[in-house]
């Protein structure tokens, strides 16, 4: 490892240069996350966790740089590959991926692979965390590499999901080793990269197909998390992309909490739109109900009744998206499971 690096503070570019993956500039457009760089692989820790219908409940831990890990585990590239991988303060050993793990495996035989970086979203610095994920993507992207290459997997069955930080490891990754078939961003983090340049987050040109489901886009002066803009080749906008049902978002109610010691009701209350686009995807995977979207210009003229037509084509929203119809999507969501509302 190799380090010119005087802090998030300094006007000066500076890099980081770690084995395997290459260096790491805050240089323009880079420096989205306040000019600070990206820590080493070995101190965010990236795993790789495999499971298979031959092994639904015990992980077989994948190293990049080990293919006799890979080659003694049941990981087979004649099935389709999944990636999975969590945003800020979360993980991929418990919780929502094992969900989606679960979820897919039930879909059929396929390797599904969750990726975490938990280690590399500690503290309380998020801009930390942001910067972070362009050494998780390129960590992904190499271990895609080593599939292809000594596994002979094709990467147009490759599909990579990520929520809020994590959609936009995903995006690193994709450009990282071009031609993977799918990423889906799931609320794809907004803060840093919402107005920065599309080399610094997802976009389309990081995949054969990219789709988006935005859950939590408005501004954080209301407190919200994802991105509002469209990133995608398909950008879905449940119930106006902004605050879904089922969730409050009262901002004195969370500062009162606060001063109340009483953190989790606050972290549960603020992320509960930004979470929702996971569960709309996990629901969707093995649904009979099809997620129908409709085209719109607004989600105000699809609220009013004006684009409830398919004769522009409709879509699908979550994992039976239809590739071909592009654009963007708006449709309405129940507030409990089951959140699709059948037509």
């Amino acid at each position: 490892m190799t380090v010119d690096y005087e802090g998030w503070w300094s006007i000066k570019p500076k890099k980081v240069c770690y084995t395997h993956i290459g260096c790491f500039s805050n240089a323009k457009p880079f420096n989205n996350a306040h000019r600070t760089l990206p820590q080493s692989p070995s101190t965010i820790d990236t795993t790789f966790s495999l499971y298979t219908r031959q092994n639904r409940d015990t992980a077989q831990i994948l190293d990049p740089y080990d293919t006799n890990k890979i080659s003694s585990s049941h990981f087979d590239s004649s099935l389709p590959t999944v990636f999975i991988t969590h945003g800020y303060k979360d993980t991929a050993k418990s919780g929502w991926p094992l969900q989606m793990k679960d979820a897919f495996l039930e879909k059929g035989d396929m390797n599904v692979i969750a990726v975490d970086w938990s280690k590399g979203t500690k503290g309380r610095i998020y801009r930390q965390s942001a910067a972070n994920t362009r050494v998780v993507g390129a960590t992904i992207g190499n271990m895609i590499k080593v599939l292809r290459d000594s596994f002979s997997l094709p990467l147009g069955q490759v599909h990579l999901i990520g929520h809020s930080l994590g959609a936009q490891i995903m995006g690193y990754a994709g450009d990282w080793v071009q031609g993977i078939g799918r990423i889906t961003g799931l609320d794809p983090a907004g803060l840093y990269f919402e107005k920065f340049d599309t080399k610094v987050k997802l976009d389309p040109s990081d995949a054969n197909f990219v789709d988006v489901i935005h859950t939590d886009g408005a501004s954080l002066l209301e407190l919200a998390f994802g991105i509002r803009t469209p990133n995608g080749h398909v950008d879905f906008y449940p119930n106006g992309g902004t605050r879904q049902p089922g969730c409050k978002r009262n901002l004195w109610t969370n500062i009162f909490n606060f001063f109340k010691g009483k953190f989790g009701w606050i972290s549960k209350s603020l992320t509960c739109s930004h979470m929702r686009a996971i569960y709309y995807f996990i629901e969707s995977i093995n649904s009979s109900c099809e997620y129908k979207a409709f085209p719109c210009t607004s989600y105000l003229n699809f609220y009013r009744g004006s684009c409830l037509s398919c004769a522009n084509g409709c879509n699908r929203m979550g994992f039976n998206v239809d590739k071909n119809v592009h654009g963007k999507f708006y449709l309405q969501t129940n507030a409990a499971p089951p959140f699709c509302k059948r037509h």
